[in-house]
């Protein structure tokens, strides 16, 4: 089984998703309902399999970080959910009345340049938010550094994070996707693949994708994004590698995870677990701060 799921799970799992993403989409079901469908039955299935099989204990979810991520999913998960897949759902509802030039070129062709232009802009926002200077970058990371501070990767914390980071990718998503005048269906598949690959690329569990982690990004290349090792760090894209290899920000060994995770520096900020002194960060400039490429 240990085998099955590092090399069959993910790929099963990949084409299942767009099978059945398909199967609705020309069953002329509802859009929005089909995508909050999948993402429910996705995070149950992955949940599962993690619980069983973790890549690394040391890694796995702990009744301490359990009630770390309830606190967040109280706090800002509900917001955060509603921001980040809001953004889709108000998408594709608005691409259906709109009807834009892209929505008029084959499916997969939208779907390509929605997920390469998306991508771009989220890759500049993500890679400003640890590597931009000033009062701007600094005021990026310390709306995102929420999300680094645990030393644990894996399903459930991904919660963990800002309201602040949550609406400027609401805003950066639903921008991005209604200027781009594509078809709903093409930016439903979006979403549904998106969200897929935010879930897998926190997922403990050892997956070997091989060839897919050059199309797409999971969990051997994400946690390498999650490493506070800074010469590891790197990876800033959430679907697609395809600007990190670009930009030169590409980090991938198949038979290397990073030994440590978290920020490079913990020591300057609170723990993960003092929510609202994490929660206060972005409103004190003044406070030592240490982003992934600076000194404390």
């Amino acid at each position: 089984m240990a085998t099955f799921i590092r090399f069959w799970f993910y790929p099963l799992l990949l084409l299942a998703t767009l099978a059945f993403a398909l199967l609705a989409l020309y069953a002329d079901a509802s859009l929005p309902i089909a995508f909050s469908t999948f993402a429910a039955l996705r995070l149950a299935l992955l949940l599962g399999v993690e619980l069983c099989w973790p890549y690394r204990k040391t890694w796995a979810i702990s009744w301490r970080s359990f009630i770390r991520d309830l606190k967040y999913a109280v706090l800002v998960g509900g917001t955060g959910f509603a921001l980040k897949f809001g953004a889709t759902w108000l998408a594709i509802s608005a691409a259906d009345e709109r009807r834009g030039a892209l929505a008029q070129w084959p499916l997969i062709l939208q779907l390509i340049i929605v997920a390469l232009t998306y991508e771009f802009f989220q890759y500049w926002q993500h890679r400003c938010s640890h590597e931009a200077r000033g009062p701007l970058g600094r005021f990026l990371w310390r709306t995102h550094l929420q999300h680094h501070l645990p030393r644990r990767v894996y399903l459930l914390m991904h919660v963990v994070g800002h309201p602040l980071n949550f609406a400027l990718i609401f805003i950066l998503k639903f921008s991005v996707l209604y200027a781009l005048g594509a078809s709903g269906a093409a930016i439903y598949l979006f979403g549904v693949l998106l969200g897929l690959q935010g879930l897998v690329s926190h997922f403990n569990v050892q997956i070997s994708a091989g060839p897919l982690n050059y199309l797409l990004v999971g969990t051997e290349l994400h946690r390498h994004h999650h490493s506070a090792n800074l010469a590891e760090a790197g990876n800033y894209g959430v679907l697609t590698p395809f600007w990190d290899i670009v930009f030169g920000t590409f980090r991938y060994d198949a038979n290397k995870a990073p030994e440590a995770l978290g920020v490079s520096a913990p020591e300057h900020y609170p723990t993960s677990n003092q929510i609202v002194a994490t929660m206060a960060l972005p409103f004190y400039p003044a406070v030592p701060y240490s982003r992934k490429n600076d000194e404390p």
